[in-house]
């Protein structure tokens, strides 16, 4: 499966709380077991980023969230960066879920 393109705005300085629903055919996932990462960069080339937290929110209906705080927002630069979110189901297969562009909108306060 491929990931799908989902492109996400982060707002410097501020908390950044995004919860996604996991479907397949139309049906929700039960993701009891399952397990996120996710993370943001200034390129797919570059070593280190920013990992979001991730946590399942409800696992029967399919719901998890990734998470910045805002002093991990204050520490990514302005512009366009790249993220991507992988899963780790309950037989330990790992699935690329969502990739994109992260607009880092800058911030004054």
């Amino acid at each position: 499966m491929a990931a799908a393109e989902y492109n996400i705005t982060i707002s410097q300085n501020a908390d950044y709380v995004r919860t996604f629903q996991l479907k397949s055919a139309g049906s929700v996932v039960d993701i009891t077991g399952y397990s996120f990462e996710a993370k943001v960069k200034k390129n797919y080339n570059e070593t280190s980023g920013q990992s979001f937290t991730t946590a399942i929110e409800n696992a029967a209906s399919g719901l998890f969230t990734i998470t910045l705080t805002d002093v991990e927002t204050s520490t990514l630069s302005p512009g366009d960066q790249v993220y991507d979110v992988v899963m780790t189901d309950d037989s330990a297969i790992k699935t690329r879920l969502l990739q994109g562009k992260a607009y880092i909108s800058p911030g004054v306060s």
